[in-house]
């Protein structure tokens, strides 16, 4: 692992004021790099390193900046006319313009064009929410079409289980059901913030829409394809493991390999059905508990997983295993902390005592390897880091809460939660000498350096949520979720609960 992080002191800061001072220089200046160099990006529409990106950035910006000291340049105003005007050259782009998913196995909200539509019609309902109509809006002729794909999506992938009702392929999050999920999630997200009243028809039909692309039903139909897709690939990979080895009851496949981590992976699609309505998911529980339990078994003694399940013992080799929010610790702490979060009084202790535990471990490593080579974007690199520490300072509290039912578990764990945010700040911290790590060859620059999954769009929202962390110590407030774009934004109406 030594080539792909870069050695740190292992020491989080101690004057925050500086630290503060450091990451709002950085974050107002590589944002506006980042709007600089976005429109040339016109190879793809995608939210992962398309133009979609750049603008999911702003429109994420544009609300935390509203509860800091905005740097110049970054008004909420300005961001979104940025992501306004990114979202409508996404729209002329050939990749992506509009056109149906291929398949219910492409038709996420991170790899697709269900990104661009989805985040078109949460700009247009935001519209409708400010104006009562969508007059103004850039969007008030396309966001039918938009909502049209959406509707396809589910049709298609609905009616490919109807004729390969044992696939278990097709459900991971960066490109298949689970990130269609995702984006139905999200509408409903902003369909719950927006309790407005539409001044016309035009601008009624976008409200109605969006709530029927994001009901209960819609949501029901999603949730049962990925379940009954994980028992069926369950069932086949018991089959195909050795005698020693135990099964999950649910299980997933992507090109073949069961891939544990957050992009293709049982811990992402896991992650996304926990985002779901509590009476859509609370019937699937006991599977999704007994796998997640399952997972933290895969957990090494570094506090890592690797990145595909294994199905012979001798296949796992701890030395090549990556740290990084698509495979790794990074995104299973994410899933972790969503399961930490839903946990109630009555949840058995046994179980929860695992969940702290394997936090606490994957946490330690995250800290320590969560600088990464590989640049500062969210899927590989030191934003991903960044989120899954903040994700874990956001549940610390439940460890005090609940630690008198660990009789049989390891507290070991610092009495004050912000420890773990001072560790998700150093490495924000340190991320903001990119560029001297870059010159001497310790950091790589990506593929999409100006993307939101590889390159600094994606830093740019870890430093806004760091930012927000920190004035939100000032003032004792707590954040729900850990706020990474595309994969933990969504704010639930209900949580399920164990």
């Amino acid at each position: 692992m030594s080539l792909r992080h870069i050695r740190h002191s292992n020491h989080p800061p101690s004057d925050l004021e500086a630290v503060s001072r450091d990451i709002l220089d950085a974050l107002g200046a590589e944002v506006q790099r980042v709007e600089k160099h976005a429109p040339k990006t016109r190879k793809t529409g995608s939210v992962y390193t398309g133009i979609t990106g750049p603008a999911l950035m702003a429109h994420h910006l544009s609300f935390v900046i509203a509860q800091l000291e905005a740097p110049p340049g970054l008004s909420p105003n300005e961001l979104l006319a940025f992501t306004d005007a990114r979202l409508t050259q996404g729209l002329s782009l050939p990749p992506t313009a509009l056109s149906n998913p291929s398949s219910g196995d492409h038709s996420s909200f991170l790899g697709t064009a269900v990104g661009i539509a989805t985040l078109i019609l949460i700009r247009a309902v935001e519209h409708v929410s400010l104006t009562t109509t969508l007059s103004a809006s850039p969007f008030r002729e396309s966001w039918a079409s938009c909502a049209e794909l959406l509707t396809s999506a589910v049709s298609m992938c609905l009616s490919e289980d109807r004729r390969h009702d044992a696939d278990d392929g097709g459900c991971e999050v960066l490109y298949g059901r689970a990130g269609l999920l995702y984006a139905l999630l999200r509408l409903r997200t902003e369909s719950k913030h927006n309790d407005t009243k539409p001044a016309d028809s035009n601008s009624g039909d976008l409200v109605k829409t969006i709530r029927e692309l994001s009901s209960r039903a819609q949501i029901k139909l999603l949730v049962e394809s990925i379940i009954q897709r994980g028992k069926s690939g369950a069932a086949i990979y018991a089959a195909r493991l050795a005698r020693d080895l135990a099964a999950p009851p649910l299980m997933w496949t992507w090109h073949g390999k069961y891939y544990l981590g957050a992009a293709h992976g049982v811990a992402g699609i896991l992650h996304i059905l926990l985002l779901c309505p509590a009476d859509v998911i609370h019937p699937h529980m006991e599977p999704i508990l007994r796998t997640v339990e399952w997972l933290i078994g895969c957990q090494d003694t570094h506090g890592n997983w690797p990145t595909a399940a294994p199905l012979d013992p001798t296949e796992y080799r701890a030395d090549k295993e990556l740290v990084q929010w698509c495979h790794g610790a990074p995104g299973i702490l994410l899933l972790l902390c969503t399961v930490l979060r839903c946990a109630t009084s009555n949840s058995p202790a046994l179980l929860l005592g695992k969940v702290i535990s394997s936090i606490q471990a994957g946490a330690a490593l995250v800290y320590r390897h969560g600088l990464l080579s590989k640049g500062v974007g969210l899927c590989h690199g030191v934003a991903g880091s960044v989120f899954a520490l903040l994700a874990v300072s956001d549940v610390l509290d439940r460890v005090h809460t609940n630690k008198n039912k660990l009789s049989n578990s390891d507290t070991t764990q610092p009495s004050d939660e912000e420890y773990s945010l001072m560790r998700a700040v150093h490495l924000a911290h340190l991320a903001v000498g990119h560029e001297a790590l870059t010159a001497r060859g310790d950091m790589r620059v990506p593929d999409h350096p100006w993307s939101l999954y590889e390159g600094l769009a994606g830093m740019c929202c870890a430093w806004a949520e760091v930012l927000r962390r920190l004035a939100g110590l000032k003032q004792g407030l707590k954040c729900d979720r850990s706020g990474m774009p595309g994969f933990d934004d969504v704010v639930g109406d209900t949580w399920a609960s164990w």
